[in-house]
């Protein structure tokens, strides 16, 4: 990784040291930035990658926690617990789901089978099938995956806030996710802690504004938190610090971390869409290709603003839904629809904005720009899918067509 930070120095004709870069070159870079809020990322003719230097300062775990019932049957949807005053200046409500709590997480499965009784069942219970297996807990998924659905409407960002940020715009947002999914292949961290990261960064800039030459701390604070929530072994605060090229003290880190800490009311634990996609790949069994595209996909929305319209288990949805659709297979079936709790009119648009979004991270990549996670997916162990050929939307879009007019003229639904 070192030769891609020196490689990314040599591009705006500075000698760098081999991790870090300097400060007046990122302002500049982000000053031009900010010019073309409005603009998309233009092809560059230059292989080069934006790295770190870009947003500096201007001077598999095994088992599942065991679930309470009493708290689970307490729970209740409620208004984002982050931010009240402004989502409703933002006008911002957040969606609902119709759910009943039940003491026995069994008896919501007893209630869902039991709708139609004239309906043929045409999903396969996978559940039935990991009964056996203690760290599958099959008695519990069902309740663990509505309480998910609930938990991820509470700590949520607000969709729009880049449009309240005066000096942040989605390309700087996308520029430092870019560099944290650089951070995170560095120290090799786990999937999920780039996912936390980017949640919290969200939730904060939600809620704060944020100025041009603190993004940067605030980002890679989001990342220390997540870091230490989620790792083993988390790289300490100095490491974090170095790898700003000590643009920020640890001092400054320390003290960012309890502003950050503060914004998000302490409350870490929130469903990505990584934590659906893991279910819905349990319940699809896929093979290894199907399985790394479905990650890609879910992994590039955290580069686009616009991917927080939908719900993370939207985006993961429509990640299984769009890989299957590349590697022309069929792309959804009854017991996805059961267990996602989504049918295909449902995610229709998030599998066409996702598509958009695989043809334009794939464009980016070609011109040498924001190519992290391009350059991590290419590499033999994921199989190298971030090159196979996104699909032309008009083809995703007519496919959505198809799938829509079929289910409803058969009318049927495996939601029964």
């Amino acid at each position: 990784m070192n030769q891609h930070y020196s490689r990314g120095a040599s591009s705006y004709g500075v000698q760098a040291p081999p991790v870090t870069y300097s400060q007046d070159i990122l302002l500049s870079h982000l000053t031009k930035s900010s010019a073309a809020s409005q603009q998309d990322v233009s092809k560059g003719t230059s292989t080069t990658r934006t790295m770190l230097a870009d947003l500096t300062n201007n001077g598999q775990r095994s088992g599942a926690a065991p679930v309470d019932r009493k708290a689970l049957s307490q729970v209740s949807v409620q208004q984002p617990s982050l931010g009240h005053a402004s989502k409703a200046q933002h006008g911002y409500v957040p969606p609902s789901i119709p759910h009943g709590a039940f003491s026995d997480p069994r008896i919501i499965d007893s209630i869902r089978k039991s709708g139609d009784h004239d309906r043929k069942k045409t999903w396969v219970d996978v559940d039935a099938l990991n009964h056996d297996d203690p760290q599958a807990v099959s008695h519990y998924a069902t309740a663990i995956f509505e309480y998910l659905r609930e938990a991820e409407l509470l700590r949520r960002p607000i969709p729009d806030y880049i449009d309240s940020q005066p000096e942040i715009n989605a390309k700087m947002r996308a520029i430092l996710v870019d560099w944290l999914v650089e951070v995170s292949e560095e120290y090799r961290m786990v999937p999920d802690t780039l996912y936390y990261s980017v949640n919290f960064l969200d939730r904060v800039l939600s809620v704060q504004r944020v100025s041009r030459s603190q993004l940067q701390l605030v980002g890679i604070t989001c990342m220390w938190i997540a870091a230490k929530y989620e790792e083993i072994y988390p790289p300490n605060v100095g490491e974090f610090s170095y790898i700003t090229d000590n643009t920020y003290s640890r001092e400054q880190l320390v003290a960012m971390e309890e502003e950050v800490l503060k914004k998000l009311k302490y409350e870490l634990t929130v469903p990505t869409a990584k934590t659906f996609l893991r279910r819905l790949l349990q319940v699809c069994n896929p093979d290894d290709q199907l399985h790394f595209v479905a990650n890609y996909l879910t992994e590039i929305s955290l580069m686009e603003a616009s991917m927080l319209n939908f719900l993370p288990s939207e985006i993961a949805a429509a990640a299984i839904y769009l890989a299957n659709l590349i590697l022309a297979r069929a792309p959804w079936s009854p017991t996805l629809e059961h267990y996602s709790y989504y049918a295909p009119a449902q995610i229709a648009d998030c599998v066409e904005a996702l598509a958009e979004l695989h043809i334009k991270v794939n464009s980016r990549a070609q011109g040498g720009e924001l190519t992290a996670l391009y350059d991590k997916y290419s590499h033999s162990k994921f199989l190298g899918v971030s090159r196979v050929s996104p699909l032309p939307l008009a083809v995703v879009s007519q496919h959505l067509a198809m799938m829509l007019s079929d289910n409803s003229a058969s009318g049927l639904s495996s939601r029964a």
